[in-house]
């Protein structure tokens, strides 16, 4: 295989194999940085796009996912708070919205919300995608289409609703619900009108394979938007003990994901204080988006930083809109 030749194959359309991709993934890491950068480029310049998040309703949920803090399977620490407020939101939106960030996404703990908490959010998205000019998301959970329908109706733009891992170690990680939920979640999301935003996290204990896999799955499910999650071990998880993914781990992950999703926004989300000396560097292996700010229950770094970075290593702070699928 000649790689400078599959990343000019991928930018003309090529769609590579699982075989090709697990090839690449341990391939010479000047090549694979080479190819991930020249297919970015031809896809997004050299933009780069920065979202936040707010922990709209965090604590005791349901689900046994080995990663979280806010399971209530576990002992962490971690708080339980109820939905914040339509002025809550819209507060936490024109901060971020001041200060050049382009998304704001409410994010919510538990399986899903109730209808009353759904009208609640959608009467933030409301004023905020009135008032503002920042692009309302969410990740509420397993909701229905009504519901997601009532969300777009009144702003919201994309719905978030992460797959975590690959189809066969997502049961190492979660037995209280399934990725065929998941992606019953995504299909109404995408029914509703709805851009898709789904990732996952490495480190968890997946093989290469897995990760791998990840990326084909999410290329099967045809989404707009893909966080890279950095597995942060929280004390009081099943994972608290997982050894922390090396430099190279995810500079190879975030090049293969470029490679089989090229037309997919690769965001920096979770763990970003592990990678905070490096991540710069990823802009060179396919990133080209990032969460700015504070994560759900972990810290992340400030906006200026993040644009301040950007601008020094070339990069464009833009919006980006879905670069279509076909």
């Amino acid at each position: 295989m000649q790689l400078k030749d599959l990343a000019d194959k991928v930018i003309q359309g090529y769609e590579i194999s699982k075989e090709e991709a697990l090839e690449l993934y341990n391939a010479p890491l000047d090549l694979l940085k080479e190819g991930a950068s020249k297919i970015t480029s031809a896809f997004f310049k050299d933009a780069i796009e920065l979202c936040c998040i707010s922990n709209g309703k965090c604590g005791k949920c349901s689900e046994d996912c080995k990663f979280c803090s806010q399971s209530r399977h576990y002992n962490t620490g971690v708080g339980e708070s109820p939905l914040k407020t339509v002025d809550e939101f819209f507060a936490e939106a024109k901060y971020n919205n001041d200060r050049g960030v382009h998304r704001f996404s409410i994010v919510t703990s538990g399986p899903k919300l109730t209808h009353d908490e759904v009208k609640v959010i959608a009467e933030a998205y409301r004023k905020i995608s009135t008032e503002l000019r920042i692009s309302c998301c969410g990740s509420l959970g397993l909701l229905n289409l009504n519901d997601l329908k009532l969300l777009k109706e009144n702003g919201l733009s994309r719905y978030h609703c992460n797959v975590e891992t690959s189809p066969d170690f997502f049961k190492e990680i979660c037995t209280t619900h399934t990725l065929k939920q998941k992606e019953r979640t995504i299909a109404y999301a995408k029914e509703a009108g709805l851009e898709i935003c789904s990732g996952c996290i490495i480190g968890m204990g997946e093989s290469i394979e897995d990760r791998v896999d990840i990326a084909l799955y999410l290329r099967k499910l045809q989404v707009d938007s893909t966080p890279v999650n950095i597995l942060n071990p929280i004390k009081g998880t099943p994972l608290e003990n997982r050894e922390i993914v090396t430099p190279d781990e995810v500079r190879r992950c975030i090049a293969v994901f470029r490679y089989v999703l090229p037309k997919t926004v690769l965001r920096l989300a979770g763990g970003r204080l592990l990678i905070q000396k490096y991540f710069s560097d990823l802009y060179n292996y396919g990133i080209n988006a990032e969460i700015t700010g504070d994560m759900l229950t972990t810290a992340g770094l400030t906006i200026a930083d993040d644009i301040d970075t950007a601008i020094k290593c070339d990069k464009v702070i833009r919006k980006i809109d879905p670069v279509k699928m076909a």
